[in-house]
């Protein structure tokens, strides 16, 4: 009963001590070297319970049952050792010459010994009973042991040799590994010469637990602490990665800041030099391409903004109501000129079922219809169409999905071109950017802001027929089309003021910018008064009594006092007209987050630079 007292106690410590090892692990380097001492541990395991049952099986004289428990005893006994050779190879890791010996040694041992383990079957060469069931070893068994002692050796010599190339906690590692081998040599040595006491049996166990005690929880260990380190060095490098998009964020608003300041006095002063009646023809198709050449300028840098923003996450949609109709009439208005101009035939269709109201980002729709509307147009030859179809979906609830289809008569697109055409800057084919002007992001914006707002693009296109663009999109339902007008205004206009006269107050800091302004208000009588910075213009607002000023027009970056904080002090001043006074931001910088800061600073419009004249005098007819 020896063996089964010694097999059921170290089968006990095996699965408590190495539950850990035993569970299921993930692929990895790591892991991948648990899963050959796991293997080893099973084949140790299986060592166990025929030695559990051997001595049951002896004490009741099975021998039938004892001699398949005995053979599978020998697999189990002979498996092991070539398992933790495989171990100890993928634990050292060296990858040389005597590591592939060691186990290409080992799997030829395992199968030779198999075929002997066979042959005991027919003819006794590792075992056999006598007719009174007595147990009786034969050559075949010592050979075993001692290849097993042989193996065992090679591997803790080896295992010696690689610890002296070593140092701190994987020394004191690979000392253990090879002392556990010298251990199973000595314990193997003693198992020869005693048969039938369980050496074998408590050299394992005991070698196993100092392995679990000194290697195994001493490499979680380690594990552990590296996994913290990739947790640091994950997290640094997150932070590092969101400093540089912030960075990159600033970087493009100050050169937007810096493109636009320029920009707008150009677009400004062709503006006004356009409106001279004694320029000659050719001066003013000069100025025409000068007014189109800036233009294209601008269009390039907002798409550059918008691209940085959807590469950034940071691009969002507003949630506001809007008179679908009113969009809808101001982008067929600004297609219906560029058709004119080519001379090709444009039709929009609206059936029936569309509201007059949504709820939904307004901007962001006109930017989406604008841009395949614009690449509708320029890509279609003269006398060529162009035709708009819109459609309400069915309704889901709060949702309300619109289809708009833009068919053209085009250059159409190339079957190569179709799978990388929403890409950034790409282009079929690069004459186009001399030709047409186009810089191969309209598309990729495009297609961000459809899947923001919750839809998709289709496209259908042939080479030299022409494009089909079917673009859904998901808006909301607006609680005014029951035959009420949109919160935004709806159908009726709002009343306006009267702009000539009226005095405003200019925060400008550079001249040029402020010249040109104080021109563009003269062109509706006004009258503007220039304050240097954010500073000299709370003071001019101060010294002035209530009323004296109709509205302030504010640039935000300035220097001793920008235009938000500049705001911030007006809004607070103790006086009638303080929380009253419009005031609108005219400033370089577009990003969303400007126009945000700029209404939760106190202004009551954010408008870009360059700023066009008719849509400032609007905003100041809405605003007085």
């Amino acid at each position: 009963m020896t063996y089964s007292i010694i097999g059921i106690l170290a089968t006990i410590l095996l699965l408590i001590g190495n539950r850990d090892v035993l569970r299921k692990q993930r692929e990895s380097e790591y892991s991948r070297t648990r899963l050959y001492y796991r293997r080893f541990l099973l084949g140790v395991l299986v060592y166990y319970i025929t030695d559990m049952l051997w001595g049951l099986l002896d004490e009741q004289r099975l021998t039938s049952l004892q001699f398949i428990d005995t053979t599978v005893y020998f697999v189990a006994m002979i498996a092991t050792v070539v398992l933790w050779a495989r171990y100890v190879v993928s634990y050292l890791n060296r990858k040389n010459f005597f590591e592939k010996w060691l186990l290409r040694t080992g799997q030829a041992i395992f199968g030779v010994f198999l075929i002997f383990i066979v042959i005991n079957f027919f003819y006794p060469v590792f075992f056999w009973f006598d007719d009174q069931g007595v147990y009786h070893t034969a050559f075949m068994r010592h050979a075993a042991l001692l290849v097993q002692i042989a193996m065992f050796l090679s591997t803790s010599i080896y295992t010696f040799y690689m610890t002296a190339k070593t140092q701190g906690d994987i020394r004191q590692r690979h000392l253990t590994i090879g002392l556990f081998g010298l251990a199973m040599v000595v314990m193997i040595a003693f198992q020869v010469f005693f048969p039938l006491w369980p050496f074998y049996a408590m050299g394992c166990m005991i070698g196993i637990t100092l392995l679990h005690s000194f290697v195994l929880e001493d490499e979680t260990e380690e594990y552990r602490r590296e996994l913290e380190r990739s947790r640091e060095a994950l997290k640094e490098a997150l932070a590092a990665a969101e400093k540089a998009s912030k960075a990159k964020t600033v970087f493009l608003s100050n050169m937007s800041h810096e493109i636009r300041t320029p920009l707008n006095a150009i677009i400004g002063l062709n503006s006004i030099a356009m409106n001279d009646a004694d320029l000659s023809q050719t001066t003013r198709e000069h100025l025409q391409k000068i007014g189109t050449s800036a233009q294209h300028l601008l269009g390039v840098i907002n798409d550059i903004l918008d691209i940085s923003r959807i590469e950034s996450g940071s691009m969002s949609l507003k949630n506001a109501e809007f008179s679908f109709v009113q969009e809808l009439e101001q982008v067929n208005a600004i297609v219906t000129a560029q058709c004119h101009d080519k001379k090709i035939r444009y039709s929009c269709d609206v059936k029936d079922g569309v509201s007059n109201c949504y709820i939904g980002d307004e901007m962001k729709l006109r930017q989406v219809l604008i841009n395949i509307l614009g690449n509708a147009v320029k890509f279609t030859p003269e006398g060529g169409s162009v035709s708009l179809v819109v459609e309400a979906l069915a309704v889901d609830g709060e949702k309300c999905p619109l289809r708009f289809t833009v068919v053209d008569s085009g250059i159409g697109i190339g079957k190569d071109f179709m799978p990388r055409m929403f890409e950034a800057f790409a282009l079929e084919d690069e004459s186009y950017t001399s030709k047409h002007g186009s810089t191969g992001l309209g598309l990729s914006i495009t297609k961000s802001i459809v899947e923001l707002m919750d839809g998709r693009i289709d496209v259908e296109s042939e080479k030299g027929v022409g494009s089909k663009f079917t673009v859904t999109v998901t808006l909301q339902k607006s609680p005014h089309n029951g035959g009420g007008l949109c919160s935004s205004g709806g159908q009726r206009e709002k009343p306006r003021a009267t702009l000539s006269g009226r005095k405003v107050l200019l925060a400008e800091d550079l001249p040029v910018n402020a010249e040109i302004m104080a021109m563009v208000l003269s062109m509706r009588e006004m009258k503007a008064e220039r304050a240097e910075n954010g500073r000299i213009a709370v003071e001019m607002f101060k010294s002035h009594e209530p009323g004296y000023y109709s509205a302030i027009l504010m640039d935000v970056r300035m220097p001793e006092m920008d235009g938000l904080e500049a705001t911030r002090v007006i809004r607070s001043m103790d006086r009638e007209d303080a929380k009253s006074i419009p005031i609108i931001a005219l400033t370089a910088n577009a990003f969303d987050e400007d126009v945000q800061n700029s209404l939760q600073a106190g202004l009551n419009a954010h408008l870009s630079k360059p700023v066009e004249p008719d849509v400032l005098f609007k905003t100041l007819e809405e605003l007085l």
